[in-house]
């Protein structure tokens, strides 16, 4: 939530609370107890959203992501190797294609291409899984590179999630502040021209919680 969007929710729920010590004034008056309870619904969807934003999980740390990534690297290298002499005795291209391969080869890559590098690793691991035992490799290392692999998926997919839940957030804030400005304008505003009149106090109040007191103003003032 922005500044603005804080000083205009704290405007709301200071336009709730003037209501409600006045709720006699208006009581009986249907269109007004509707809005009252509009403004009170749209006050608490605003906050309740903003605590489910707040609540959204951040990114993974760089760290996190690098021992990650070296844990799906190394063994994927070892036995891209142990493939690439497969592959030169037995004149298999797909597997020649591997000469070369490092760690080096891996890292100059984005995180999604080093990842569906080691995924096509995989498919041929799995592959020549059998001819694979003669240089020491077995389904244990199979299996542990193949967890490495998810984990470093989980890693780099799940900042792009939280982003975007985050992002779905700001915009149903967005949606419920604009629900709230009509709220107030279009309802409020009007009716409370009802009681310039017959309970000028109660119309003063209103208008005054009206204000918009942005934070950085309240702090010039007091200084």
């Amino acid at each position: 939530m922005n500044d603005r969007q804080n000083a205009k929710l704290n405007m709301a729920q200071r336009v709730s609370e003037t209501l409600k010590r006045y709720q006699d004034v208006y009581k009986g008056l249907t269109p007004m107890t509707a809005a009252v309870e509009a403004l009170n619904k749209d006050i608490n969807n605003i906050r309740d959203t903003q605590k489910e934003r707040g609540a959204v999980n951040v990114p993974a740390s760089t760290l996190q992501k690098r021992e990650a990534e070296a844990q799906m690297i190394q063994p994927c290298v070892k036995m891209a190797n142990a493939l690439y002499v497969i592959g030169f005795t037995t004149d298999n291209k797909d597997l020649i294609t591997l000469q070369g391969l490092s760690e080096n080869s891996f890292y100059r890559l984005s995180d999604n291409a080093s990842l569906a590098l080691a995924r096509r690793i995989l498919d041929l691991i799995n592959i020549h899984a059998a001819d694979l035992k003669a240089y020491g490799i077995y389904e244990t290392e199979i299996t542990a590179l193949r967890k490495a692999i998810e984990a470093f998926h989980a890693l780099i997919a799940k900042p792009m999630d939280t982003i975007g839940e985050r992002k779905q957030k700001t915009t149903n804030l967005t949606q419920l502040f604009a629900g709230l400005d009509s709220t107030l304008y279009d309802k409020l505003d009007k009716l409370m021209v009802l009681f310039k009149q017959s309970a000028p106090e109660f119309y003063g109040e209103y208008r005054t919680a009206r204000n918009i007191i942005f934070q950085h103003e309240k702090k010039k003032k007091e200084e």
